[in-house]
Order: C-alpha cells, then structure tokens, then sequence
C-alpha cells in the first residue's frame, strides 16, 4: 500500500485566492442568469471587458466615448441591476481576499515561519534585539491596546449581508480541503449559490436611517460572532510566547460609543446609554452560561476516582446555602460529581445577574464579575490539586481568559459630549449623567468610566465636566478630545493647567491610578489643515503630552480618533503603531475602529485574530523604542524635525488656500461630489452635519467630507497639499536624498509616504474628470479642476521620488494587482452614478427610482474601495 502526502507549501500561492475569485464569479453570473436573464449578465461582461481593455491601453478621449455610449443606452432597471452585480462581485471579491488572508497566515506557521505583524514575529525581533526573557516578561505585561467601536455613518454593508459572509467564509475554506470529495464540491457550490441568490434578492440599500438601537444591536454583533472567540485567543497566545508575564495583565481591552456618543447626535441619550450597557451584559452573561453549561456536561470527575481539593466541598456547601431554593430543586444530583454540581451553581448565579428567578427569590446571583471568577479561580485551583492540569487548561481556561477580558460589560461605554453642550447642559445632558450613576451604584464603573470632551478648547471645557459629573455622583474622568490643528497646539499648556490644580491632579492620581488619558483627533485637523499637517500637529501634540506626564508621574494614555480612510487617519494598524511617538510610559494606546472597518478586520473568525494581533504587537515592539530595527523611533532627528516642520507649514497652506480661502470651492466641492446625496444610503444614525454651524464647510462632519471625495474616486482630503511641499525637495539631488532618508530611517514619515501611496493608487483622476460635466461655470471649474489636477500630479511625482520606484505601490505589488483588477468593475459604476446625479438634481430629488439607484451606486463605490469614510 501506497501512502502520498502533500507537501506543505513554504511560500504561499495566490492561486486558491484566483480559483475562490474565478468560482464566485462564476456563480454570481449563474445567478444574475437565473434571475435576470441572459441579457443582463451580457451587457455587465460587455461593461467590464470595454473598461478593462480601456485601462490597459491608456485610451484616448475618443476610445472613451463607446464606454459612456454603453452606459448611457441602459434603461433605469438596467443600470439598477447592473449595479448591483458590480456591487455584489465586490462583496465577493473582498470575501475571498479576506479568506485568503487567514490561509496565508495558515501556510507561514504551517512552514514554521512567524507571520508579518503577528506575536511571534514580535518576539522573535524583540529577542534578536538583545532583550531577554525578565525584559520581554516586564514589557509585555505593561502593554495596552484598548479597541474603541464606535457607530460612524461609513458602513455600508447591512449585518445580514455580513452574517452571510461568515457562512460563505467557511464553505470556502472547506475547498482548501484535501480530502474533498466531489460531492462534498458539489455541496459546498450550492451552499454558495444560495447565499449569492439570498444577497441579489436582498437590498442593500436601507429603506430608513437606523436607529441609535439598530447601531448597538450591529456592534453587539461583531463580538457575538467573532470577538468573543479570536481576542482571548490573542492575549492567550501572547502568554504561550512570553513566559513570566504578570499574571493581572490585559494587553487588549474593547470600549466602544454606540449608544453614548452624544456628539451632535440628538438621537442618543440617557435610554441609548442604558440600553447599550443593558444589552451587553445580557449577551455576555447568556454566553457565559452556555459555557458554563457545557463545562458541567464535560467535567465529570469523579470523587471517587480524584482528589478533591477540601476548599471545593467548602464552596459547594455554601452555595447550598445561600441558594436553597436551587439546592432543593437539584436535589442530589451530581453529589459525586462535585465539579459539575459546583458548575450548575454558577450557571444558576449567573441567571440571577440578568434576572432572579421568580421561584427562588432568595437565592443569590453575583454581585458582581469578580465574584463570578473567584469562583472560576477556585474550580480551576482545585482540578490542578488533583492533576487535573489539562482538563484546567482546556475549555475553563478559554472562559476564564474571556472573562478577565469581557467582564460583565463586554466593552467599556464611553459617553462623548462636545464641550459646549458641558457649558449649557440641557436636560438630556443631566438625565444622562444621572444614568451612568445609576448604572454605577447598581454595577460598578466597570462598564462606564469615560467622558470624551469633543471640541476641547481650554481648561474650563474640562471644569465644566468635573463639576456636572460630581453634582450627578456620576464617576466619569473627563477625557479632553483636541481636534483642530490649533487645539492640537493648545493641548500641551492646557493640560499643564488642569494637572496644576489639585483636584483634576487627585481624580488622575486616585481615582484612575495614576492615567492620564488625552485623545488626538486625525478627523477634523485635516480638515482644518490636510494630511500632511494634520499628522505632524498630532505627533507633535502627543510627544508634548508623554514629556509632561513624565513630569507629573501620571502615565498617559493616548486616544486615537482615527477613521478608516487615510484622510481621516486611517491606515494600516500596526505601522500606524510604530509611527507614533513614544508615550509614557511607551506601548499603550487607544483608537476608534469605526464604520466598514470593523467589518473588513473584525468580521470573520481568523481574520479578526490576525488583525487584532497585528495591533498587539505593535504595541509591544513599540514598548522597546529605539531598541528593534524598523520598529518605533526613540527621538526624532532634527534634520528630519526640521524638515518636517517646514513641509508641514506648506502643505498646510496650499490646502487652506483651496479649501477655505477660495470662494469657488464650495459651491465646486458640492456639485463636484455627491457629498449632498449621501444622506440617501441611510447608513447611520447621526446627521451629516452639525446642527449650530452657519457656514457649510464648518459645519460638515469629516465622514461625508472624506466619502464624497472617495465617490468620485479623487480622494482630495488624503493628499492635497502634499505635492505643494514635498515637490521642491524632491526636485533636487539633495532633497531626494533627503526625503529617502526620511522614509527610510523615521517610521512616522515611512507610514505618511506609505499611506500616501496607497491612497494615491486608489484614486483615479481620469473617472474624477467625468464629474467635471455636473460643475456650472467654466471659469471657476477648469480653474480648480487645474489646481487639483496638477497638485496631484506633482504629488505622485514625489511619492515616487521618494520610494524610489518607477510605479506606484512597486514594493505591495499583491494590493497593486488588487486595485488594478477592481478598476474595470468600478470604473463603470462611476460614470453610472455621474448620469444618476445629474438626473438627481434636475429632478430636485423627486424621483424616487432615480434616487434609490443613486444610492445604490454609493454603496456599490463604497464597497470596491473598502475605504469610504
């Protein structure tokens, strides 16, 4: 007999990822077929292959015009349908890509290598560095990631679609299969098939807003899915890896602002705040029980054949009396069993946390998550009394890590107020104070700690919060947001003033041991000022603020305020990490994950481990400053400072003189865009612009801002600016090698350039033109179409410069070959929505049909760029 093995591939291929992608494909137009006919799916192919053979050979005007002639002789239920196969091959796509993520990482540690960005990739640099395993214990037990989930307006994608997904994931991992049969093939293409009709019949635009409810239940949902299982995991493998870290220590901790963030939201309130503690606690809570439960049906030691540890028997006789009512129900089952009768007692008190049971009204539940894994604590003491260590380590150990991790609450909920909202409270203001201290009295400040001041221009903002949140008893600590580039300059002396006075500096040192927490907008001041200068005044600001917490023996932690698109601070995690400068003390931070980011990283099982140990261990090389090659800077050089300082100051400028000081701009910014027609995807809960602003640009909110400018496909907010300063330097010998030095040597410029280029990539100044026809005046449109033509062209010109390659995204050729092979299918669905907007708008809005497809366009964009706001 004749035994074959597979080899297992040391360098993974790309070819699962083309078979997943052809096979989708296939099976979406088998569907299209089934639902549409044959035309349909004929006139979508001859869509795509004219867009792609226009991409590939750089056509001309002319050769252009048979594209726009195709698109335009399609009737309205054709260009409706065939945007929605555009829409849903995206979805397809990013699915397979997603799958193909975790296979890659599956491969490396198949073949014994330790993935890019992963804990043991971390390690192993931080032990090639020279730090030992005392070191290594000592830095690892003093890192924190706390991930904020926040309900930003920029997800598109509805959660049945995403629950569809999941399932679709895993009938795509079962190709990866050997052992396959063809029927099980077979299987797995119908399952498919059926998801894929399931989307088509779905629509994926939201016939109404959803609610602040509908935003808790959506969050909720990423951790019922996926968190729960892949972030103890996380901290789990980060012990595996680092003997002797402290035992108390939680690397990675959750908050989130659904439900609290208050911020120019009239729908959320004292009942948001309190539905969403409510609602968490309820989901955790049934989780654990079903956990517990199942631990009972597993651990069936028995007292006769193992020792029991005496403190066991001594906590089963207590439960028995403080539950009598249970105890009489139960009777003697389980007596000679005693972990599983111990474990029904648990499972009971927890029932007694979400409700008392109406039969046993005495009976006691938990008072709170401590006692719960006191009692965890003690089952797994006494199993490894009586060697049962592997039974310890297995299922109770996983619960226990989610425990210390979840609590009672599942993420910590911030409230968000802006400042001027502190200065005259309303009585929602009052009532939601009054709430968390409630919330407080009944279950700890576990669940509720944080009041996020957004606006933050000088101390008395924070006062305000001290003296509202006192009067309440309501134990918030006041968190002063600086968004605006001048904010960001004031942060330093203002929070030199509030820890000079005794009573902000005793809440700091008691009340929260000793944590100053700051948070950093990237939304508003690049708004303000653009990209460029937006992230030199963050890195400014933070470095100031580690400078003075080292003054007053406080450890900061900074908050992040960073969207999911470049122009908003986005980017990739972890580099985005090292980029920083060092806090005090170095490896902790916070940041908001918001809108269709948290679906892209956290909305498959494997895939949200992945992304979540991407930020660890960023943390952790970024604990170790200045010690691990290409890992985070210890100080910045004053050649680069300099330099810096000065393209900062000129990007700034270039950007204001469009973007504020040009009078044309915003009338050309609103025709230009769809910015006024996003309201129709009814993606969130909050309006798109703040209530108490005259002037339009001031009081537009930095997602629309961004998303319209990704619509269509110009991405101003990310870049503009950036040609303006960077061009001179990299016109000359010396500036080049400068600017190379820089990328080369300073993670922060590395992450700008990089985060540069990709956006640069993305953006398609050729689809952008074809909104040009939907601007009136040709005076003042070619005149700004010019400015923003040739700042982007000067802009590649330097980002090319400074990598030093002939293309962009030269060195990520497999996200080159992606955006590339998305152009053709995007390409078209613009220049449907440039006809859909222009039938917008002559119609003042009052064709329903027109609209929807103009809303059904935006999500589809939204989708194939996968960065939106």
């Amino acid at each position: 007999m004749t035994v074959t093995t597979t080899p297992t591939p040391t360098v993974p291929s790309d070819d699962p990822l083309r078979r997943d992608v052809r096979l989708l494909g296939e099976l979406l137009g088998r569907v299209i077929v089934e639902q549409c006919g044959e035309e349909l799916l004929a006139a979508e192919e001859r869509i795509r292959l004219l867009s792609r053979e226009l991409r590939s050979q750089h056509a001309t005007k002319t050769e252009r015009a048979e594209l726009h002639e195709l698109v335009e002789s399609l009737d309205g239920p054709q260009r409706g349908d065939v945007l929605r196969a555009f829409s849903l091959y995206f979805q397809l796509a990013n699915l397979a890509e997603q799958v193909h993520r975790i296979r890659r990482r599956r491969l490396h540690e198949h073949a014994g290598e330790a993935p890019r960005e992963s804990l043991a990739d971390a390690v192993q640099r931080l032990r090639a560095a020279g730090i030992d395993g005392e070191e290594l214990a000592r830095l690892a037990g003093g890192i924190r990631v706390e991930l904020v989930l926040t309900a930003h307006p920029t997800e598109s994608t509805r959660r049945g679609a995403l629950a569809a997904q999941l399932r679709m994931a895993d009938l795509l991992r079962r190709l990866d299969d050997h052992d396959l049969t063809p029927a099980g093939r077979a299987g797995v293409q119908r399952g498919l098939l059926e998801e894929i009709t399931t989307l088509w019949q779905t629509d994926e635009v939201r016939e109404v807003r959803p609610k602040v409810r509908d935003e808790i239940r959506h969050g909720l949902w990423f951790f019922d899915r996926v968190l729960f299982d892949d972030a103890p995991r996380v901290t789990a493998a980060l012990r595996d890896l680092v003997p002797g870290m402290a035992e108390g220590a939680e690397p990675l901790a959750f908050g989130s602002w659904i439900g609290g963030d208050q911020d120019g939201n009239p729908n959320t309130g004292p009942d948001t705040f309190t539905d969403a503690i409510s609602w968490a606690r309820r989901l955790v809570l049934d989780r654990y029980r079903s956990e517990v439960r199942e631990l009972a049906r597993a651990v069936s030691v028995s007292e006769r054949l193992a020792d029991i540890a005496p403190a066991l028997l001594e906590s089963l006789a207590r439960d028995e009396q403080e539950l009598p009512g249970y105890a009489a129900e139960i009777g003697e089952q389980n007596v000679g069993e005693p972990y599983r009768r111990k474990l029904s007692f648990v499972w009971r008190r927890l029932g007694n946390v979400l409700a008392p049971d109406p039969a046993n009204p005495g009976d006691d539940g938990y008072l709170d998550v401590d006692a719960f894994r006191a009692d965890l604590d003690l089952i797994d003491a006494a199993l490894r009394a009586g060697r049962g260590e592997r039974i310890a380590d297995g299922r109770l150990a996983a619960l226990r890590r989610r425990v210390a991790m979840y609590g009672f609450h599942v993420a910590k909920l911030d409230i968000r107020m802006h400042a001027r909202d502190l200065h005259e409270p309303t009585e929602r203001v009052h009532a939601t104070f009054e709430a968390v201290a409630e919330e407080q009295q009944r279950h700890g400040a576990a669940a509720a700690d944080t009041l996020v001041i957004s606006g933050t221009a000088s101390a008395d903002d924070v006062r305000a919060a001290m003296r509202l949140t006192s009067a309440a008893s309501a134990d918030l600590a006041p968190v002063p947001l600086f968004e605006t580039i001048e904010d960001l300059e004031a942060a330093p002396r203002i929070m030199r003033e509030l820890l000079a006075e005794p009573d902000y500096l005793e809440l700091v040192r008691t009340r929260r041991a000793g944590r100053l927490e700051v948070m950093v907008g990237y939304s508003d001041s690049a708004k303000d000022g653009g990209y460029l200068a937006a992230q030199w005044h963050v890195f400014g600001a933070q470095r100031a603020l580690a400078n003075i917490a080292r003054e007053h023996d406080v450890e900061l932690m900074v908050f992040h305020g960073r969207g999911g698109s470049a122009g908003r601070g986005g980017g990739p995690t972890h580099a985005a990490i090292l980029a920083q400068p060092p806090s005090w003390p170095p490896g902790r931070l916070k940041l908001t994950e918001q809108g269709e980011t948290i679906s892209f990283k956290y909305g498959l099982r494997g895939l949200a481990r992945r992304n979540l140990e991407s930020a660890v261990s960023g943390a952790l090389i970024a604990a170790a400053p200045g010690r691990v090659p290409g890992g985070a800077a210890l100080d910045v050089e004053p050649e680069h400072e300099a330099a810096i300082t000065q393209l900062a100051g000129q990007a700034e400028a270039a950007f204001r003189a469009l973007v504020h000081d040009d009078p044309a701009f915003v009338p050309f910014f609103r025709a230009f865009t769809p910015v006024d027609e996003l309201a129709l995807l009814n993606v969130g809960s909050r309006p798109a612009r703040r209530p108490d602003s005259a002037r339009y640009l001031e009081g537009l909110r930095a997602i629309p801002w961004v998303f319209s400018w990704t619509q269509n496909r110009s991405l101003l907010p990310a870049w503009y600016g950036c040609g303006t300063a960077l061009a001179p330097l990299a016109d000359t010998p010396e500036g080049r090698a400068l600017l190379r030095d820089m990328y080369e040597r300073w993670p922060f410029f590395r992450a700008l350039i990089s985060n540069l280029e990709m956006t640069l990539a993305k953006s398609s100044m050729e689809i952008a033109h074809t909104y040009l026809e939907l601007v009136e005046g040709d005076a003042d449109r070619d005149r700004l179409w010019g400015r923003i033509s040739t700042e982007h062209a000067h802009t590649v010109e330097a980002v090319l410069a400074t990598v030093d390659t002939p293309t962009l995204l030269d060195s990520q050729p497999a996200l080159r070959r992606s955006i590339q092979l998305r152009n053709p299918y995007v390409d078209p669905m613009n220049l449907i929505q440039v006809e859909l907007l222009a039938q917008h708008r002559a119609s003042g809005g009052a064709d329903e049909d027109n609209a929807r497809l103009l809303a059904r366009s935006i999500a589809g964009i939204a989708a194939a760029l996968r960065n939106t706001g």
